[in-house]
């Protein structure tokens, strides 16, 4: 049946290292006393506070006051809520009885602001709790695509609220079935409500068994990605339970139901009890259907119904807002800021400036313009959001956190590494406080310090950054999803770096095929995808599978983005730098001066871009024998990278050797052996005595060393 696992058992050395139990099976497990703060089920309670061997006059006294007047759910939260429920099984009925009276004598008690106890622990007690935990998150799009528990995603809430509104009304059932019926009966639901609420929790409870069944054990993650977008991997789909179209329907039908119950439930807990009576729990409005829709990651379907929304509401921001998400993703980014724009106007008229749909607007052209190119204007709204979020909401919050994460990503692609990592830190620090290490935000964070690392040359950090936002995604995802794919990209490219050249490709390859199932041909991630494979290529030395894959980059890129764009200035440049390799001087100048025109006019020149075209340059006019155009473009290189890295980082290492091999060909032998040195130096540090660089480095002052008869 499975065991009890570790975390629950409360070890000390497990606790501090947050460990986390993917070995015992989940089976048959009793919440025992190592779970401090929960309802113990066993009858030594938690050995510390409380036991549930006892008489039914002392075993109801947990729902009220300890012997020192204290009220019990304070201290033990749980307990309360968990001893309401019972049924007699066997034994004397007569204290089972004695226990039920007792019980019901201590709920009449009076609590606080003319509640008595049974009020308050139905309005009130853990009510907020259960609300977060179990909110179906349809305004969050880090949940799109991600895997379903089956019990805290659909069982949970139902049974939750049932329990709370059974209390409530004074109905003694122990069953949720039960439990609606006589809601039915006193009329605080409708019948056409009541078929809904039974049909949830029928499909809720059979999809809990067929994924138990499935995994052969108490585990809850079922796929939404597998089936539907052809990942028709047998060995991963039996790992998996996925999730198929007939099962898919099943849980929009359960969302359609969950929507508006859960909005109804906040009504009724605030003291509005009509709504619940006059609902007939159905939601099919077009808004709601894109949300499902957007949430099963079934963007062009969700696009559809939000436009459907827009047409019936122009004025509802938003459905906007859903929409410049969707175009956003899609590679649209001139309809994603035109409709950002519209909800921006909209909700300032509406909220004045200082209003937290505002500051979601301002975030989100941020990021927008960031995609474009356009860093100014990105750095300028990230900015705005930024300085209201933290005078609405202080540094602790999620949306101050993705303000400072926006931002760090800006500064990063400014060339402004350190103070990227300063941002990208504190976004980070805030997520871990508030969410703790397994959810998207975090990994978000973890993979954005992961890239920043990683240009600061410090690749094993960028390894083990670029691992923990993986591990977190595969965890909350699953295996085929684009923060995955992205994730095995961005470690394809760490491991060339690192000079790993086969781990690479198939890191990259991962990433492409996933992109390419969930995504079709002609979306910026396949592009990205399709661009480092032609880089890697290039390092292997296969320049026609480099050519090949580098234009298919650029032909996408320019199809959604046009010839302005800092991802169509990395295709010209890493296409000029293959056709230079493969001889084709002309073509490859061409497409090296068109990189470095379109940089130069989003970044200006101190960029780290703007240095690498300059360094291209360099080397393109060296082999062509231009020496002193060679040494002008490498110099200028250079100096832009001391500048925005300092003497100590691989790029400026890079420069030195580059300038060095064209002091060598102009016959300047010392500072050909100065410029290699510095670059031997440098490049030892970072990556220690066995790599490919360093031996580049060795080769090169060997053979200056050699002509100076040295």
């Amino acid at each position: 049946m499975g065991e009890t696992i570790l975390p629950a058992l409360n070890i000390p050395c497990l606790k501090a290292i947050k460990f986390f139990d993917g070995i015992t099976p989940r089976g048959f497990a009793f919440d025992g006393a190592g779970v401090e703060g929960k309802g113990c089920k066993t009858p030594l309670g938690n050995g510390k506070t409380f036991e549930l061997i006892q008489t039914p006059e002392k075993m109801a006294q947990y729902i009220g006051k300890n012997e020192k007047g204290q009220w019990w759910h304070e201290k033990e939260p749980h307990l309360p809520m968990e001893l309401l429920n019972f049924t007699h099984l066997l034994g004397n009925e007569e204290l089972t009885e004695q226990y039920r009276q007792n019980v019901q004598h201590k709920l009449n008690a009076p609590y606080q602001q003319n509640l008595n106890i049974r009020q308050y622990l139905a309005h009130h007690h853990l009510v907020q709790e259960d609300m977060e935990n179990f909110d179906p998150g349809m305004d969050n799009i880090s949940k799109e695509g991600m895997l379903f528990k089956v019990k805290n995603d659909f069982y949970r809430f139902p049974h939750l609220a049932f329990d709370r509104l059974a209390l409530l009304k004074k109905i003694e059932a122990s069953d949720t079935f039960t439990r609606i019926d006589k809601l039915r009966e006193l009329e605080i639901i409708m019948k056409g409500a009541t078929e809904k609420l039974k049909d949830w929790m029928s499909v809720a409870l059979f999809m809990r068994l067929k994924a138990y069944s499935h995994y052969q054990a108490q585990q809850e993650m079922m796929n939404p990605l597998l089936k539907p977008f052809g990942f028709e991997d047998p060995k991963l789909i039996q790992q998996q339970f996925a999730l198929d179209h007939k099962a898919l329907k099943k849980i929009k039908k359960i969302y359609h139901i969950f929507i508006p119950f859960y909005q109804v439930i906040q009504d009724f807990l605030a003291g509005n009890e009509d709504i619940l009576k006059s609902s007939d729990l159905e939601d099919n409005s077009p808004e709601t259907r894109g949300d499902i829709h957007r949430r099963l990651f079934q963007h062009t379907k969700a696009k559809k119904w939000y436009l459907l929304a827009k047409e019936a509401n122009p004025q509802n921001t938003r459905v906007l807002n859903a929409l410049a998400i969707i175009y956003h993703n899609q590679g649209n980014l001139d309809k994603a800021v035109e409709y950002t724009n519209k909800a921006l106007v909209i909700d300032v008229k509406l909220f004045g400036e200082y209003h937290p749909k505002v500051t979601a607007c301002y975030n989100n052209l941020g990021t927008l313009y960031q995609d474009q190119g356009n860093l100014g204007q990105a750095e300028e709204y990230s900015n705005k959001a930024l300085a209201i979020n933290l005078k609405l909401f202080g540094e602790n919050h999620p949306v101050v956190a993705s303000n400072y994460s926006n931002l760090g990503q800006i500064y990063k692609e400014q060339g402004n590494l350190g103070q990227a990592e300063e941002y990208s830190n504190k976004a980070l620090a805030i997520n871990l406080k508030l969410f703790g290490e397994n959810h998207p935000r975090v990994a978000i964070g973890y993979n954005n310090l992961g890239q920043i690392y990683k240009d600061q040359g410090n690749l094993v950090q960028a390894e083990e950054y670029n691992n923990k936002a993986l591990a977190i995604n595969l965890k909350l995802f699953g295996e085929n999803h684009p923060y995955v794919a992205s994730g095995y990209n961005n470690l394809g490219i760490i491991y060339k770096k690192q000079g790993n050249l086969d781990k690479a490709e198939e890191y990259i390859h991962k990433a492409l095929a996933i992109d390419l199932n969930l995504f079709g041909e002609n979306h910026p991630d396949v592009a990205i995808d399709y661009n480092d494979l032609g880089q890697l290529y290039q390092s292997q030395g296969n320049l026609g599978q480099a050519e090949e894959c580098s234009s298919k980059a650029l032909a996408i890129e320019l199809k959604l983005f046009g010839e302005n764009h800092p991802h169509v200035a990395i295709d010209y440049n890493n296409l000029g730098q293959i056709y230079h390799e493969q001889g084709n001087l002309n073509k490859a100048e061409e497409y090296i001066h068109k990189a470095l025109a379109i940089d130069l006019n989003l970044f200006g020149e101190n960029h780290p871009d703007v240095a690498t075209r300059y360094n291209n340059l360099g080397q393109f006019y060296q082999s062509q024998g231009n020496l002193g155009q060679a040494e002008e473009c490498s110099s200028k290189a250079l100096a832009i990278n001391l500048k925005l890295f300092g003497e100590n980082h691989p790029t400026t290492a890079s420069n030195y050797s580059n300038l060095g091999a064209i002091y060598r060909d102009q016959g300047n032998l010392g500072e050909a052996a100065e410029s290699c040195t510095k670059a031997l130096v440098i490049e030892l540090k970072f990556f220690g005595e066995n790599h490919p660089t360093v031996a580049i480095d060795y080769s090169n002052l060997g053979a200056i060393y050699h002509e100076q008869g040295n």
